[in-house]
């Protein structure tokens, strides 16, 4: 599924036009009835046939000729989590005085919100509305058609329509942060460099040197020295982040947004949440993937229409569909000099060796632990219990082996997770070292 085109419109012939039971019970019934009227000499059984028999040949002569075709379309392809859709089905050619019926079957992470599921034809319309709890491609239940003549003479139907296809993206988590970006290397962004030149940030006052702009002019300095000074700046550059998203384990109860999240939800949203705070920093940004098949390594870019991009990228996700990655396609062509951060549970190895690998190449890497601390809490079978203490008692070896290496382990918090590790990534950054003369 991951690997073909939405479809947000579908159609199917509902067939031939069949008779009923009723019809074939009222047509029996009054074949009877005149029989034995005519063998009894019962001209009251007659009379008492009458209605049905009038009722027959009325659903006999309003039978349909026209073949139906019945099209499904949702009104929006592209969702949110928690977000509703109206689902439309129309019928065409319109057949008079017929009733329809349209059914939409229950699918996992997708809620009917007319609750079960049923809408009538009106004029040969019908409109349900539906609502994704979880992100990732989605097929929306079964939808089927059913369609009667007058009186119930004559059907069509069930007939079920091909499935719809939704893409709901995930909601990115609160996330904001205060510190910069470290190692800016580009052009344009809102992360100061170390360099003096345009930007926003003062840097000192100098005096006026040949191209040097009019409105930079410090004029209170100039007034009281006599010469014209000058406001420097330190120059504002972009920063390159690379998001690497573990897709090796998804664990917990899958109860969409609703409910609590897996330790994938947890991932995907906070990999959302800081694809769009660096992105609306004028960051550049790069997303892997490890452990999930068919999902595109997504290429460098910045603004909006990138973000777009990314959401659209980790709504192809599917868990652990490829346990024999490795990461070395996630590492091919990084940049060395970029901010490199490791979204990982930290439960499958793979991710660990592929932290310490970046951080041997002299990668500045940051582990965002995306364990959700609901799994361990309250858990009321014993022997579940000493399997995650057990679990987690490995897993903090691992935890401490990269931390001995000098890569930080942040938890993942939401807005602040990773102020105080980047401001230390600056600093450290900006110490003095040793060199070689």
């Amino acid at each position: 599924m991951n690997g073909r085109r939405l479809r947000a419109t579908v159609s199917r012939t509902l067939g031939a036009w069949e008779t009923t039971a009723a019809h074939q019970r009222a047509i029996a019934l009054v074949g009877l009835g005149a029989v034995l009227a005519a063998l009894g000499r019962r001209p009251d059984l007659l009379v008492i046939v009458a209605p049905i028999a009038v009722a027959a040949v009325w659903g006999q002569l309003a039978r349909p000729r026209a073949t139906v075709e019945a099209t499904a379309r949702l009104s929006d392809v592209t969702l949110r989590e928690g977000q509703a859709v109206a689902l439309h089905v129309v019928t065409e050619p319109v057949v008079p005085d017929a009733h329809g019926v349209v059914t939409l079957a229950r699918v996992p992470f997708v809620d009917r919100q007319s609750g079960s599921g049923i809408a009538l034809l009106d004029d040969g319309t019908a409109t349900l509305g539906v609502r994704s709890t979880r992100w990732g491609r989605r097929r929306v239940g079964t939808v089927s058609v059913t369609l009667t003549s007058a009186w119930g003479a004559y059907r069509v139907g069930p007939e079920e329509l091909p499935d719809l296809d939704t893409a709901t993206l995930p909601v990115p988590a609160a996330f904001d942060a205060s510190a910069p970006t470290p190692h800016p290397r580009g052009i344009v962004g809102l992360n100061r460099s170390n360099r003096p030149g345009s930007g926003s940030e003062f840097n000192t006052i100098r005096p006026f040197h040949p191209g040097d702009r009019l409105r930079r002019i410090s004029w209170p300095v100039s007034l009281r020295t006599g010469t014209l000074h000058v406001t420097s700046t330190f120059t504002d550059e972009d920063a390159h982040v690379i998001l690497l998203v573990d897709a090796f384990s998804d664990l917990g109860p899958r109860e969409g947004i609703d409910g609590r999240p897996t330790s994938l939800d947890v991932t995907v949203r906070a990999a959302g949440a800081m694809s769009e705070h660096f992105l609306r920093s004028n960051d550049r940004l790069t997303l892997r993937t490890v452990g999930a098949a068919e999902v595109p390594a997504l290429g460098t870019g910045s603004g909006t229409n990138h973000l777009r991009r990314v959401l659209d990228t980790l709504a192809l996700i599917t868990p652990a569909s490829e346990r024999r990655d490795t990461g070395e396609h996630a590492l091919r062509g990084v940049d060395p000099n970029a901010l490199c951060l490791v979204l990982s549970p930290l439960i499958d190895q793979t991710m660990v060796s592929l932290a310490h690998t970046l951080a041997a190449r002299g990668m500045t890497v940051v582990v965002v632990d995306t364990f959700p601390d609901h799994l361990v809490a309250g858990t009321g079978d014993v022997y579940q219990s000493l399997a995650w203490r057990m679990r987690l008692l490995s897993r903090e070896a691992q935890v401490s082996s990269l931390r001995l290496r000098g890569v930080p382990v942040v938890p993942w918090r939401g807005p602040g997770s990773l102020d105080q590790v980047l401001r230390d990534i600056a600093r450290r950054s900006s110490a003095p070292r040793l060199s070689r003369r």
